[in-house]
């Protein structure tokens, strides 16, 4: 079930839709140190929304996508 709440875009704060959603697929970015070190890195989304207007209409951006807000976090993994 989706809900409105004001979210910030820039300098401006509007009405979204936060999105229900599920993980199809998360992974990992690895990369190799010349030290011999690796690093891994993996961002995982936490929630997203779409911007509506007051009719609950998705916004468009100048391209004509929806405006959508992502909230996540990025899991960082080193070893030597």
């Amino acid at each position: 079930m989706s809900r409105t709440i004001k979210v910030r875009f820039g300098n401006q704060e509007v009405d979204a839709r936060e999105m229900d959603f599920e993980i199809r697929r998360e992974d990992w970015g690895e990369y190799k140190l010349l030290d011999g070190g690796s690093v891994r890195v993996k961002t995982t989304v936490t929630r997203i929304f779409v911007a509506v207007d007051d009719a609950g209409n998705p916004l468009l951006n100048e391209d004509g996508t929806p405006l959508i807000a992502v909230n996540h976090k990025t899991d960082v993994v080193s070893s030597h």
